[in-house]
């Protein structure tokens, strides 16, 4: 029997409209006008598998796709053209109603916990309101045993339920985003760095909280994170994203002692080691261009030490290494590296 993955996401891409002022759409270089792109490419093609139980990683620079790949497969951002599946249901060209029956099945986590909780509804009415939503059959006795279950499962009291999110650190407001998310018991959770703006004392714990509810309640995440060290941590998979495009996927293992591709090599030789003082930080020339424009070639051209004639001109396939991984370079595949 052929192995189904829980999530499959293929081809997918998004671009939004920059909609501004017409003065602003207008600028000037060297004496002629002309008008600016209004079209950011935010994902191009990416291409990625979860399977049931695991933890893949999603990391890059800020503005590399990452939330709106997120935000895609939740439903929020409809793609502009690739397909999402889940288990063997084709999603991404749901309704509203038609994709209600997935709202269950599949939850987020946000990374704002200042945020992503309403600051008119108390503790229970936050918890309350999905469980009563998914499960009409249950009492209201029920669904107070529920909600007591799952505060102290987050270590937050259930004497706390009756306070609003603003009585709460930002650490426990993410528990109570953690709890809402598991109200309706899940089997994919999608967390968009939900570690980013808490204290790094707390994010020990609330990434040992999510660790200790995967393994209870066997989830799968979907995590979005910058933070390498977490990333080592936390995942099974990495996916290594840049300029809307996926660069180099693998196991953790893998990735962190043999990364492959240059930009891969740039971001883990930041990492400060102790076991290894003589490897010197890999600096990259110039910035992270804006994507107005549809990328030709490779999307690490303009910044790839290796960079060929190439690679300016033709697209790199993501192709399979012999240790597992994935890797979307012409110089990988050229034996350049």
């Amino acid at each position: 029997m052929k192995h189904i993955p829980l999530l499959q996401i293929s081809h997918l891409e998004k671009r939004f409209s920059v909609k501004e002022k017409w003065m602003s759409q207008w600028s000037l270089n060297r004496g002629r006008s002309y008008k600016k792109q209004d079209t950011v490419y935010a994902l191009n093609k990416v291409t990625l598998t979860l399977n049931k139980g695991e933890t893949l990683c999603v990391v890059g620079e800020t503005g590399c796709g990452k939330s709106t790949l997120a935000r895609a497969v939740m439903g929020l951002t409809k793609p502009d053209s690739g397909e999402i599946y889940y288990g063997d249901q084709r999603i991404d060209n749901l309704n509203d109603r038609q994709r209600l029956i997935f709202r269950r099945r599949m939850q987020m986590v946000f990374q704002n916990p200042y945020a992503s909780l309403n600051p008119r509804m108390t503790v229970y009415q936050t918890l309350s309101e999905p469980i009563a939503f998914h499960n009409p059959q249950l009492s209201r006795i029920e669904v107070d045993q529920k909600i007591t279950t799952l505060m102290e499962s987050v270590g937050i009291s259930p004497n706390w339920v009756d306070r609003y999110p603003h009585e709460f650190s930002g650490g426990q407001r993410q528990r109570i985003s953690i709890a809402r998310a598991l109200s309706v018991e899940p089997d994919l959770i999608i967390a968009d760095e939900p570690l980013a703006a808490l204290d790094v004392s707390v994010q020990a714990q609330v990434l040992n909280l999510m660790m200790d509810k995967q393994e209870e309640y066997n989830l799968t995440y979907l995590f979005i994170t910058h933070d390498l060290a977490v990333v080592e941590h936390f995942s099974n998979r990495v996916a290594v994203m840049y300029l809307g495009t996926v660069c180099e996927l693998s196991d953790t293992k893998t990735l962190f002692n043999n990364p492959k591709h240059p930009y891969t090599q740039a971001l883990l030789s930041a990492i400060p080691r102790l076991d290894n003082n003589s490897q010197k930080p890999i600096k990259l020339i110039g910035e992270v261009p804006t994507p107005y424009e549809a990328i030709i070639g490779c999307p690490f051209q303009a910044r790839c030490p290796f960079a060929q004639e190439k690679c300016f001109i033709e697209a790199p396939k993501m192709i399979q290494q012999p240790d597992g991984s994935s890797v979307s370079c012409h110089a990988v595949e050229e034996q350049r590296l």
